[in-house]
């Protein structure tokens, strides 16, 4: 080893790294993990790592033709991007929370220039991973408006990641006129009673990736967790307000409320409202999924 010579080495199908069938560690993904045995010796481990670098040089190149020419990768919620199950790079923080910048997870036996051609070409996909599942959201700083009033909503719902309290634009909302809501529509923007929200950034894929790429932008506490898909109706005095709304759930006092669900329950009661009064129907716990003593309480 120490003569710098170059010795064989041969990387087996689970990745094992072998220099003249002697085993010294693993590949995975694009990173080499030495594993000393009892057998080898501390003054050696830098040679092992240096002949074990030229042995696998040839591999990580071909191992990242494999990832672009596959595209077949994905990212996590540890905010790391995957290729066959081992993390490749992970995302940090860019100039806004829709924008993460990559950093490559790669061994330094990787050259330069594969490991921009990767880097590129991952920032592409993750750009448009983004695209594709919160559309609607970024659609809010590409449409030109002449009304500074809806510029003033768009920059606020975006701002807010989708999801803002119907009395902090008010004023900006009843400056907009008629005319101009259809262009509100239009962007999949819904007025509500209590909150002006984008409908589909509140499903299950768009709700993940947005607030995962919230965290890491303004570094917020991930000890708070996204409620369960499926739910309308939360118990938890634990719960953060703040994190809890953009995740798309109002509080009242110990309860969160799934805001789109809470406009179909406005619209029910109306509808079944009769000089001011209205009797409460299985519909509209079912709507909620609650107990009838919870509803009371709620209402």
């Amino acid at each position: 080893l120490k003569q710098d010579l170059l010795l064989k080495t041969d990387i087996t199908e689970d990745d094992k790294v072998l220099i003249d069938k002697q085993y010294i560690g693993k590949l995975k993904g694009l990173k080499f993990n030495i594993e000393l045995t009892s057998n080898s010796l501390d003054s050696d481990v830098k040679s092992i790592k240096k002949a074990a670098r030229k042995g696998i040089h040839e591999e990580l190149q071909k191992r990242v033709d494999k990832i672009i020419k596959g595209k077949n990768v994905f990212l996590e919620n540890d905010g790391k991007i995957y290729w066959k199950d081992n993390p490749i790079a992970k995302i940090k923080k860019g100039n806004d929370y829709l924008n993460p910048e990559i950093e490559l997870i790669a061994d330094d036996a990787l050259s330069l220039g594969s490991g921009k051609n990767l880097e590129i070409f991952l920032k592409s996909w993750l750009d448009a991973h983004i695209n594709d599942s919160l559309k609607d959201l970024l659609n809010l700083t590409k449409v030109r408006s002449n009304n500074k009033y809806l510029r003033a909503l768009m920059f606020q719902i975006y701002e807010n990641n989708g999801v803002v309290k119907r009395e902090a634009v008010d004023q900006i909302i009843k400056s907009i006129v008629k005319e101009d809501r259809k262009e509100i529509w239009g962007m999949g923007i819904k007025i509500g009673r209590y909150h002006v929200y984008l409908p589909k950034m509140l499903k299950p894929k768009a709700v993940t990736l947005r607030i995962n790429l919230w965290r890491l932008f303004y570094n917020t506490n991930l000890n708070n967790q996204i409620p369960q898909f499926g739910l309308n109706f939360l118990i938890d005095k634990n719960y953060n307000k703040k994190f809890l709304l953009i995740c798309g759930f109002e509080k009242f006092k110990d309860f969160f409320v799934r805001i789109d669900i809470l406009e179909k329950l406005f619209i029910n009661i109306l509808d079944k409202t009769s000089d001011r009064k209205f009797k409460i129907t299985s519909e509209m716990m079912n709507l909620l999924g609650c107990t009838k003593e919870n509803f009371h309480k709620l209402m």
